[in-house]
């Protein structure tokens, strides 16, 4: 991972917010974007390709651009898109591969020997691009490609983490927009969208006060403050009331990181009655005076009452990405066992138990053995 300086973290904040105040709109003209996001990477020139109406593909004849001329661009979509050597990987809608450079494809060197580069690129000065495309599991929006002239420096892995953690940014807001023009422009519609996800979702201030959850949120927090849920014929209050343990998780997890860039944390909480929560806490970032974002993003997932190592497992694997046998490992660590034991139990010595913890606390962020074990438990 890259180090960004000073500025470059202030130019992400900048086009988050500007990204969030497009998001709470639900309208953006993608030019606009394009125009930010071209000054922000010091860019030569930047094109989107929107999805087609069913979000299977890219539509070829809605491109825009900055600077590229409607006649050059007709040569693309007419001709030049079948000789770009970026086309494949440009374009997929499978989310993987999302931010990449053009030499992550193919070598500066080589690029200039085709006749796509001379006939082409050339032409209208472009020569390296930075890809972001702006798919998820469910859904594709598009592609955005920043350019650079031969006379700039190449992209390099500085551009690509920049790009990678402002992506959730850019789809959200392709996304609400067009929740938004499908009913024509409701400011609703983002929140609307946050109240459909199956899990509680709590957006906290730098104060810790909720600036938005949605009633599954607020449905959860009830019995873990002690109290009845509220029937579903019944309108739950606007306002939510979040468990002591949730607030002291967010203070925690602001003092114990430097909170320049985003960090989380993660516990399962539990009833009175035996019910059971899986609760992940996102840290944005830090507070700055000209943005107004969320500082925390709080997710909230119901397990069931006796959730077992499997459920949880899952949990782990999907949040943390730890290998079977770390996962496994984690959950002997749980019960509370050695790393002795553990070793007994797969027949591997303890010594490589000690190893694979190093890699899960490596991948988790956790510090301490009983830090993990709290997670398990």
């Amino acid at each position: 991972m890259v180090d960004l300086n000073r500025n470059e973290i202030e130019d992400i904040l900048k086009l988050v917010n500007f990204c969030m105040n497009h998001i709470k709109t639900g309208n953006i003209d993608p030019k606009d974007l394009l125009i930010e996001m071209a000054k922000m990477f010091r860019s030569y020139d930047a094109e989107f390709f929107p999805s087609n109406e069913n979000m299977s593909g890219i539509d070829l004849s809605s491109t825009l651009t900055i600077k590229e001329g409607e006649a050059d661009l007709n040569k693309y979509v007419d001709h030049y898109w079948q000789y770009d050597p970026l086309y494949s990987a440009q374009f997929s809608t499978e989310p993987i591969n999302r931010v990449f450079k053009t030499d992550d494809i193919i070598p500066y060197s080589q690029l200039q020997r085709l006749d796509y580069y001379r006939d082409y690129l050339q032409h209208i000065n472009w020569f390296g691009e930075l890809v972001i495309r702006l798919c998820t599991e469910n859904g594709f929006w598009g592609t955005m490609s920043i350019s650079r002239s031969p006379k700039q420096p190449y992209f390099d892995q500085a551009d690509i983490q920049k790009a990678e953690l402002l992506l959730p940014y850019l789809i959200s807001t392709f996304e609400a927009t067009m929740f938004f023009s499908k009913i024509n422009g409701e400011r609703k519609v983002f929140e609307r969208w946050l109240e459909s996800r199956p899990e509680g979702v709590v957006l906290l201030d730098s104060k810790l006060n909720a600036i938005f959850s949605n009633n599954r949120a607020k449905q959860i927090c009830l019995p873990l403050l002690g109290q009845k849920p509220v029937p579903v014929s019944q309108e739950l209050s606007n306002e939510i009331i979040l468990p002591e343990t949730m607030r002291e998780d967010c203070l925690q997890l602001i003092n114990s990181h430097d909170t320049t860039s985003c960090f989380s944390h993660n516990r399962i909480i539990s009833t009175q009655d035996g019910e059971r929560y899986y609760v992940k806490y996102t840290l944005i970032n830090q507070p700055c005076e000209d943005l107004i974002l969320p500082y925390f993003i709080i997710n909230i997932n119901g397990l069931t009452k006796n959730a077992d190592k499997e459920e949880i497992g899952v949990v782990l694997i999907k949040d943390y990405g730890l290998s079977e046998r770390e996962e496994k490992i984690a959950q002997y660590v749980g019960l509370g066992l050695t790393n002795k034991e553990i070793g007994e139990k797969l027949g591997i010595s303890q010594f490589t138990v000690q190893s694979h913890l190093r890699n899960i606390f490596e991948k988790t962020g956790i510090k301490r053995r009983s830090q993990l074990a709290n997670i398990i438990k």
